[in-house]
């Protein structure tokens, strides 16, 4: 073994006080070799896995418990039917731990419910299940009959006789297509590559359109599905009506050139004014600080007030 752990794991550690002369290890030990599974065999109750064989409905919540869903039950000897046992199994439900006990039949060789649960019941047509439809009782009874059986025989044989030839053409169609396996499996081959080239291909051009999912090659449906669409007419209208709006205006916005406008009057506005300052300072009409009243009355700018040097 690879570790001790895994030896005592799977009941091959020999401890050193062990002698042979004491026995195997499940006696050593005093314990069984089933474990715990064997806590009850002395009632002749042994634990086992049971696999539900088919959908049943909880009897303590009415919730279904689904066919194949595994539980811990308690398997125990109820009965014989000639020579054959009749097992019970005990188990809990696991969504309200109601006790559910199914029993064998082996009378008609499936599972019965004792108590706990009720066995969902679900109808299907033989033909859409494709399975085959089982001899009832009063059949079964009849079928030990030697002239019922010799009358049964004879239909089977005739339905035989009517389905070979379809049997045999169905043969033949198989046969002819798996004798050469080289040849299917180069034809599988080549189909596969093909489908992984076009793909990249489709790839590739999604790439090219900026697209993160490839697309598909166009179709005939898709076509008549596009010509199908129709859109309102108010849609329609009102397309038509800005695009003769934005055909008609200006490429110039109004709103820029009154801007620009207005920014061209007010500084001539600020020259004129400044101007007109600095003549009358030159002059010796307005003084430095009349100069600094006539230049703040703009709107942002001010002039400076000139000062003289001693």
């Amino acid at each position: 073994m690879s570790s001790l752990a895994a030896a005592r794991a799977d009941n091959f550690y020999y401890p050193p006080e062990w002698s042979p002369k004491k026995g195997g290890l499940n006696k050593f030990h005093g314990q069984h070799a089933l474990r715990e599974r064997a806590r009850k065999l002395d009632q002749g109750i042994l634990i086992i896995r049971f696999e539900m064989p088919f959908n049943i409905w909880c009897g303590g919540c009415n919730s279904m418990i689904a066919k194949g869903v595994r539980f811990n039950a308690e398997k125990k000897q109820v009965g014989n039917y000639y020579s054959t046992k009749i097992w019970s199994f005990t188990m809990k439900s696991p969504c309200c731990k109601q006790e559910i006990v199914i029993q064998t039949d082996p009378k008609n060789t499936e599972y019965v419910i004792i108590s706990g649960a009720q066995r969902k019941t679900e109808d299907y047509d033989v033909e859409d299940a494709e399975t085959l439809l089982l001899p009832a009782d009063e059949e079964r009874d009849k079928l030990a009959d030697p002239m019922y059986k010799l009358e049964h025989q004879e239909e089977d044989l005739k339905k035989k006789k009517e389905a070979e030839p379809v049997l045999v053409r169905l043969q033949r169609l198989s046969d002819s297509r798996h004798s050469d396996d080289y040849a299917l499996n180069r034809a599988l081959r080549d189909r596969l590559r093909s489908q992984k080239k076009r793909v990249a291909e489709e790839k590739r051009s999604a790439r090219k359109m900026g697209l993160g999912v490839r697309l598909l090659p166009p179709s005939a449906e898709d076509a008549t599905a596009a010509a199908s669409v129709k859109f309102a007419s108010k849609f329609e209208k009102s397309r038509r009506d800005k695009r003769a709006a934005i055909k008609a205006a200006s490429i110039f916005p109004e709103s820029s050139s009154s801007t620009s406008k207005n920014k061209l009057d007010l500084a001539l506005k600020r020259r004129n004014i400044k101007a007109g300052a600095a003549s009358a300072l030159m002059a010796s009409r307005v003084k430095p600080s009349s100069w600094q009243s006539a230049g703040s009355g703009s709107s942002r700018t001010q002039m400076p007030i000139m000062a003289t040097r001693k």
